[in-house]
């Protein structure tokens, strides 16, 4: 568990002091004999991505992200100032891109994130389009009514030339430009959404189509990004807001990979106490494992008073390389409470029935909390793993098991293969950050 409360608060260190279970309970017996509080929590955070170039076909990667940042996860974070910021060399894929040095930026500020990105002498579809420089800004703020703003002033070119035609400084939004048998190009094309709760804006500097048949060979539904910059904000009346989700398994390696199954994950104004839940018959991902039935739920409530969250992934008739580790339930959970004094709890839980480590009789259901097993000619096994505060801080993350293969094995499987069953992992973002 952790705990953090104000100092010089009597209320604070008495809840801090308590066991889990007992501190929750007078966490919510305080609220209930509560009726009103001098000030309204309100938590802000900020978002921030950008990257140099990036070029794909449907789900087909042809040219990575450069430079890619962010400022955090998905909901953002509430800590301002902040500044992360990247940089790459050129690429060489030809014929869709050659060049494009890439400096990218992401920041915070009191009622303002943003996010550049900057790519420079860049030459695209064989030479079809070059540039000196690409540079897209995004910026969204809120103002003392509460109203997002978003813009994406300071977005210019310099030295473009599309087919001869030369275009510098600040270009109309979403400008088109056809390009004859090939597909279209649009510069500054702008992706603004604004809510009363949330807003985002994305600024694609110039964005190439192919949508016909083409003397280049390239597949009709490619797409090429150059200077990408997303802004976003988040306002939400409750004393944090609770990221996270869960997943029944997830494979990783550069020969071997299956992305999460089963994945549920919370939105960044709460499901209002409603359990959403992604279930899966079972898994077979063949010569790695097999479950039966998957089950996740992500679950959270955002109030005045109180912000909380609930995540779990279930796996059952686990089998680990054809027997090498079997399991008839392996569940994790997380949980997240933050009261309006900006108090909070982070738990993470694991349970197993019936588990077996071929060679290892030591292990069985009440094996403890982040157990490491050695498995000769393979790798580490890891069980109940617990991972706090990481990859930011306010997190709690739960596996059941995760397999990390470091050795030549018989198995055929590549050195740093990771294997991760039953994750689930939550985060408060609390209304200010230290």
């Amino acid at each position: 568990m952790l705990c953090k409360g104000s100092a010089n608060n009597q209320r604070s260190s008495a809840f801090c002091s308590m066991p889990a279970t007992m501190a929750l309970l007078a966490l919510m017996i305080a609220f209930a004999a509560q009726t009103s509080f001098a000030t309204q929590p309100d938590t802000q955070t900020y978002l921030g991505t950008a990257y140099g170039t990036y070029a794909f076909v449907g789900n087909t990667l042809l040219v990575g992200q450069t430079a890619p940042i962010t400022l955090a996860g998905p909901c953002g974070t509430s800590q301002q100032p902040l500044n992360v910021m990247g940089n790459a060399a050129g690429v060489n894929v030809p014929p869709l891109v050659t060049g494009g040095a890439a400096n990218t930026d992401v920041s915070s500020a009191s009622r303002q994130a943003q996010a550049s990105a900057n790519t420079a002498t860049i030459s695209l579809l064989a030479g079809l389009i070059t540039a000196q420089e690409i540079n897209a800004v995004s910026t969204t703020t809120i103002d003392s009514n509460g109203v997002f703003h978003t813009s994406a002033a300071g977005s210019t070119v310099s030295d473009l030339v599309i087919l001869g035609h030369e275009y510098n400084g600040t270009i109309p939004a979403n400008t088109r430009i056809n390009i004859p048998l090939l597909g279209y190009v649009v510069l500054n094309e702008q992706i603004s959404n604004i809510g009363s709760s949330t807003a985002t804006m994305t600024v694609n500097m110039l964005h190439i189509y192919v949508n016909t048949l083409n003397i280049l060979g390239l597949q009709i539904g490619t797409q090429i990004v150059v200077s990408n910059a997303t802004s976003g904000m988040v306002n939400v009346f409750a004393p944090g807001i609770i990221s996270g989700g869960s997943y029944g398994t997830q494979v990783t390696g550069q020969l071997l990979a299956s992305a999460p199954t089963a994945p549920e994950n919370l939105p960044c104004f709460g499901t209002g106490g409603t359990i959403l839940t992604n279930t899966l018959a079972g898994v077979n991902l063949a010569s790695v494992l097999s479950t039966g039935t998957v089950t996740d739920t992500a679950e959270s409530n955002l109030t005045i008073s109180l912000s909380s969250g609930h995540n779990t992934s279930t796996i059952e008739g686990l089998n680990l390389l054809n027997g090498l580790v079997t399991a008839n339930v392996m569940e994790a959970q997380v949980t997240a409470v933050v009261n309006d004094s900006y108090n909070y709890i982070l738990t993470g839980v694991d349970s197993f029935v019936g588990i077996s480590v071929a060679g290892h009789p030591e292990i069985n259901d009440n094996v403890a909390y982040n157990t490491s097993v050695s498995l000769a000619g393979l790798g580490t096994l890891y069980l109940k793993r617990v991972i706090n505060n990481a990859p930011y801080p306010h997190t709690a993350e739960v596996r059941s098991l995760e397999l990390v293969v470091n050795q030549n094995n018989t198995y055929g499987l590549p050195i740093g293969l990771d294997v991760i069953v039953g994750d689930a992992q939550i985060q408060i973002i609390p209304a200010s950050e230290p």
